[in-house]
């Protein structure tokens, strides 16, 4: 037992608190909360935020993304897929928050460490809270609970081998839709919606799924993209239409009608033209496309492993092999 003036552990059955002579059984006159943990309210600082090998590449908000050039932390083993790993681009990428009596939500298991005043809590507010995240994990690919972080202090990321974008969400109208799994990390005031289809056809050949995480505010979005930003095409649409072949956007505006149409009228004259039914998206708002995605990579993957590929072929062999190490590193 633990005495309730002091919070000093005393013998089971106590009376009297050894420590401050508070009697014990009820709670002594006046005495006020026992805090579980002593708060820290000082001040810290952290050395070498930049360097030679980790410079910041992007900036929104309190949010900065660091990049390191190079991963130092290598072997023998690993050095040559090191050395032409970081210079095709493929680096490890770090998210890093600054909180000023504000408060940012992450995916769970994203945080790696926490320095300062900072308190974090669930968002979940009973058994039918939690199993409506639960159905709604299953259907974006994310996690089922969002800890909230607030205060002051700095939060920092798990590192990850994925480009990140910022964005905020009241530059889109009606808020930004993206695509399963690419939602981090956003400002607390920023609400996390789902928006389902127009219609149930239009999930299955669109390709894109039944629903996407929507989110709305004003504030700092923190999305992974498995394509940098550089080769995202933004389109900007006025009371107009784009017409996308394959499930190439992967972010667009919430005020936008998605759908799924046949190229021509006819549906034989739709397959006769090779493209068959596109991704169609009508309105006021804008889309991010990947013109460039990894569509390629995975059918040279799996051209190499197929029947079909030259057994006496070393190189195919090796290339096929290199891809799949690559699309490792990237899933992680």
């Amino acid at each position: 037992m633990f005495c309730t003036n002091c919070g000093q552990q005393l013998p089971d059955g106590s009376r009297f608190c050894t420590s401050c002579g508070a009697q014990l059984g009820s709670a002594a006159p006046n005495a006020g909360p026992i805090n579980s943990e002593p708060m820290y309210n000082g001040t810290f600082s952290l050395k070498q935020e930049e360097g030679k090998n980790r410079c910041c590449v992007s900036e929104l908000g309190a949010v900065k993304v660091y990049e390191y050039k190079k991963d130092l932390s290598t072997n023998p083993l690993s050095a040559m897929f090191a050395y032409y790993a970081s210079e095709m681009n493929i680096r490890k990428r770090q998210v890093w928050i600054e909180l000023k009596d504000d408060a940012y939500r992450l995916q769970a298991g994203a945080m790696q460490m926490m320095v300062g005043n900072i308190s974090v809590k669930s968002d979940v507010k009973d058994a039918g809270d939690f199993l409506g995240k639960m159905v709604k994990s299953v259907v974006n690919n994310e996690s089922a609970v969002k800890p909230l972080y607030s205060g002051n202090g700095t939060l920092i990321l798990e590192p990850t081998y994925k480009h990140i974008i910022l964005v905020n969400p009241n530059d889109w109208d009606g808020g930004i839709v993206v695509e399963d799994g690419m939602y981090l990390a956003s400002s607390g005031n920023i609400n996390i919606d789902m928006q389902s289809r127009a219609n149930f056809s239009s999930a299955i050949l669109g390709g894109e799924g039944l629903f996407n995480t929507k989110l709305v505010g004003d504030g700092v979005a923190v999305l992974e993209s498995s394509v940098p930003y550089d080769e995202l095409l933004e389109i900007t649409l006025e009371n107009s239409v784009a017409r996308i072949d394959g499930p190439y956007a992967v972010a667009w505006s919430g005020s936008l009608q998605f759908t799924v149409e046949k190229v021509n009228k006819s549906f034989i004259s739709s397959m006769a033209t090779g493209e068959g039914v596109v991704n169609v998206y009508r309105g006021t708002g804008k889309i991010l496309v990947a013109p460039i995605d990894d569509l390629g990579e995975q059918k040279a993957i799996d051209n190499t492993s197929s029947s079909n590929a030259n057994p006496s072929s070393k190189a195919a062999s090796k290339a096929g092999s290199a891809l799949k190490l690559i699309n490792n590193f990237l899933d992680d």
